[in-house]
């Protein structure tokens, strides 16, 4: 499980949530084994990197010690932007949401890192906007849950008085505790076993002002997290990116995406995308057209008609989704479904 790892902060949260009920994580009798990690820790600067194995363990060990699965909503109450080191700052700091998501959009590396990470993405509807991410593992279960209600305790805290309106939240997984308590946090429709994690905001809301705003410290923020940034290692090529954007589309929406909307993704230009995909000896019709083979590739596995998967792929016809498959693959449709059903 060492393949994500996360900012310091979420362990300084739930530690300021047991201090808050007079617990004491260094001398608590449920978390024995782990004082030694602990204490180095909780001395730790937020943005210090912690392995998601650790605070799986605290939590679920936690939420049987005081017999309170709605743990993390309780938690969450005791969030300052400080909890997400730079990030946080950067956010009280900006003048608008809309400001502050272009921010965390940009740098959540900073919060949440690894090998296995799976990037927050946005979509905009007629009258929301959708911050998203794709499906994982099961491991990472109450990671997207804390990081979910993180962000939208943290964007209350920082307007404040104004409100913040949830459209709707989004769990790929199932409830892990009774649905009240989901409802009664979010204050909206809350759907489970989705396709995907995320949460809608109206789009009127990405004008509220943050009282807090400062341009001058933010214009400091920004090169700090950029130093940040530019200290990581590359976990991930931006043509690997490319290509998650793109499948994620093909799965979630059943449409190809734009050139510009995979470019605003990636946070570049149309025009030094096309130069940086032809630059790795690629380009975006041939990246689109991997993507699409691919996810034809699994679709050929489930009983659906050949017209139907050239929907789901966004092709014409299944006249053109034919032509694609045998020019990438040498295969026609059929015998690739003929040697899948050989295979099972």
């Amino acid at each position: 499980m060492q393949d994500i790892r996360i900012s310091n902060g979420y362990i300084q949260l739930w530690a300021t949530h047991l201090r808050s009920l007079h617990i004491e994580p260094l001398q608590a009798d449920f978390l024995q084994d782990l004082h030694v990690r602990l204490r180095y820790l909780i001395d730790q600067p937020f943005d210090t990197e912690v392995p998601l194995e650790l605070l799986n363990t605290v939590l679920t060990r936690t939420q049987a010690y005081l017999n309170c699965p709605q743990l993390i909503f309780e938690i969450v109450q005791s969030i300052r932007p400080e909890h997400f080191g730079v990030l946080g700052y950067m956010a009280s700091k900006s003048s608008s949401i809309a400001e502050m998501i272009g921010y965390i959009m940009r740098f959540q590396r900073l919060v949440v890192d690894g090998s296995e990470f799976v990037p927050l993405q946005i979509r905009q509807h007629s009258h929301s906007i959708e911050l998203h991410w794709d499906v994982l593992h099961e491991k990472y279960l109450l990671l997207n849950e804390l990081t979910i209600a993180a962000m939208v305790q943290l964007g209350r805290y920082i307007l404040q008085e104004q409100a913040l309106l949830l459209r709707c939240v989004r769990f790929a997984h199932a409830p892990q505790m009774a649905q009240v308590h989901y409802q009664k946090f979010f204050a909206t429709e809350v759907q489970f076993s989705q396709a995907y994690y995320g949460f809608a905001l109206d789009i009127q809301d990405l004008q509220l002002k943050s009282e807090q705003a400062d341009p001058m410290l933010l214009q400091l923020l920004l090169r700090q997290a950029e130093d940040a940034i530019a200290a990581k290692k590359t976990t991930e090529s931006t043509l690997q990116q490319a290509g998650k954007i793109i499948a994620e589309q093909l799965r979630t929406e059943q449409q190809a995406i734009k050139i510009e909307q995979l470019a605003q993704q990636l946070w570049m230009s149309s025009r030094s995308l096309q130069r940086y995909l032809s630059e790795q000896g690629s380009s975006f019709k041939k990246l689109l057209e991997q993507e699409r083979i691919k996810r034809c590739q699994l679709l050929l596995q489930q009983e659906l008609s050949l017209s139907e998967i050239a929907q789901q792929l966004d092709y014409s016809d299944q006249s053109a989704l034919a032509r694609a498959y045998k020019a990438a693959t040498g295969t026609t449709l059929l015998q690739a479904r003929k040697q899948l059903k050989i295979e099972e």
